[in-house]
């Protein structure tokens, strides 16, 4: 396996798992009660995009997490470098990953239990409640897993691989809130001369 392409795929799933959890927030949350004339009016569309945010920032997020050898996950990049990174520098970023997945797996729980697949005998407030974990930490893990990659490549700032910096895609989904919200701008279509009809 090549460290080179897993690490690509992990700045996707990143930057999947971050830019759905913000645009997801935006609507559920940071809109309210601003914009909830113009989503109840387009209510179709936003339903079906708060479904798809919300289970795509899940799916991306387990990627990063996946046990699985022959998986594009932290787990294997971290296996594939094991020799030729220096043992004292590994064993804080293996520190660091697992005090990360140790945060994730609730989020991980979610995916396996209502996103992938829908447990027959769980609501989603079942298999919540026990988690005991808030939105806010939810991002928390979802940033800093982003940041983590974002390091793994050596990104000198945030945003220099393609991960969008911290509430980006937040922003850019009230900004679109906003434009369905102001008034449509009249066109002017200029009318040339009347002609004589024959």
């Amino acid at each position: 396996m090549k460290p080179a392409k897993i690490l690509v795929d992990l700045i996707s799933s990143a930057t999947g798992a971050k830019a759905h959890y913000d645009v997801w927030w935006a609507q559920m949350s940071d809109a309210k009660p601003q914009h909830v004339g113009v989503m109840n009016e387009h209510n179709d569309f936003f339903r079906a995009s708060q479904d798809a945010h919300y289970t795509a920032c899940f799916i991306y997020l387990a990627h990063l997490f996946d046990k699985r050898s022959d998986s594009s996950s932290l787990p294997t990049y971290l296996a594939t470098i094991r020799n030729s990174t220096d043992p004292a520098k590994y064993q804080e970023i293996e520190s660091r990953f697992s005090a990360l997945a140790s945060r994730a797996t609730p989020l991980v729980t979610v995916r396996h239990k209502l996103v992938a697949h829908v447990d027959a005998n769980l609501s989603e407030k079942d298999v919540f409640g026990p988690l005991k974990i808030t939105w806010n930490q939810i991002r928390s893990i979802i940033y800093d897993t982003a940041a983590f990659v974002e390091e793994l490549a050596g990104a000198p700032h945030q945003g220099a691989v393609g991960i969008p910096r911290d509430g980006r895609l937040g922003e850019a989904t009230l900004k679109l809130l906003r434009a369905l919200n102001e008034p449509p701008v009249p066109t002017h279509h200029s009318i040339g001369p009347a002609r004589k009809v024959a």
